[in-house]
């Protein structure tokens, strides 16, 4: 139709938009890890509360306190945010046990992957900085 007809009704013909489908059921939100256990988010936790554990045991008192104050500030929203995924997740019985997940292991982007070895990369990095922070201050107090 061209700008000029719009003057002229007879022109045109006007319609009413259709309505929209809407579905009587209330939509579900979709799993949120579906194919992690519990237990794994449990282990993350702990791993980066032993770090936070390490770093207020050997700096405490070094001008530091307001800093670890902050990193478990962060650590609290950097999990806080899944905790409230997995709050409203829909169905949970699909989630498998530490177990299985051990047997199974996980689809990822770049192949399969073992249960252990996720494990492991999802671990590796908080431990072992809680490990060299933990060495680090007993050399200080040593030393």
């Amino acid at each position: 139709m061209r700008q000029q007809e719009l003057g002229n009704s007879a022109a045109y013909e006007i319609v009413e938009a259709p309505l929209p489908l809407v579905s009587r059921e209330r939509a579900q939100p979709a799993s949120a890890v579906s194919d992690m256990p519990v237990a794994a988010g449990t282990f993350l936790v702990l791993s980066y509360a032993s770090l936070m554990g390490a770093f207020a045991l050997t700096i405490h008192g070094a001008r530091a306190d307001f800093a670890i104050v902050i990193d478990i500030f962060y650590l609290a929203m950097f999990f806080g945010l899944p905790v409230l995924f997995l709050a409203v997740e829909g169905d949970r019985s699909r989630r498998p046990s530490l177990g299985e997940f051990l047997e199974r292991g996980i689809d990822t982007a770049t192949g399969r992957l073992s249960g252990g070895g996720a494990l492991v990369q999802m671990l590796v990095v908080p431990v072992l900085l809680a490990f060299a922070i933990l060495a680090m201050g007993i050399t200080y107090l040593l030393v």
